[in-house]
């Protein structure tokens, strides 16, 4: 699932990141607003079950969380997968220590312009994107 959108509606770096409909895997739907984290660093990852290098990313973000969370870090993984009981499934075997967002109808990846998976944006403190990561290597886990 990748969206293509004219240049002048993807994200670029110094945007500020856009709101989009998530929901939390314990919530009911709601928006996704970034602007609830500001003061913390955000690395905003949309990633799939059927992804590979997603499943590799996972054990990486959660050591990522778990060192950096205490500094402000904060780690939203938001899943694209239209089945979510897939997702469900999926993190009984392989758990996160971050919050995960659903996202089955793709409107966050559109918003986003993600064009691989994993996708990971890095959101500064006052809300603009920073960084954009596209897939995810074993030499990625040495940036």
């Amino acid at each position: 699932m990748f969206f293509q959108l004219s240049q002048a509606e993807a994200v670029q770096l110094g945007d500020l990141a856009p709101a989009c409909n998530a929901r939390l895997m314990s919530a009911e739907q709601q928006v996704l607003d970034l602007s609830i984290y500001r003061g913390k660093v955000v690395l905003l990852d949309f990633w799939a079950t059927w992804c590979p290098p997603c499943k590799k990313s996972i054990p990486f973000f959660n050591a990522l969380q778990t060192e950096m969370g205490v500094q402000g870090l904060e780690i939203i993984a938001v899943n694209v997968d239209e089945d979510t009981q897939d997702v469900y499934r999926f993190l009984q075997q392989i758990p996160v220590n971050y919050k995960v967002e659903l996202d089955p109808v793709g409107d966050c990846p559109e918003k986003y312009q993600v064009k691989a998976m994993p996708s990971s944006y890095f959101i500064d403190k006052q809300g603009k994107i920073r960084n954009i990561h596209l897939g995810f290597r074993d030499k990625d886990k040495q940036i």
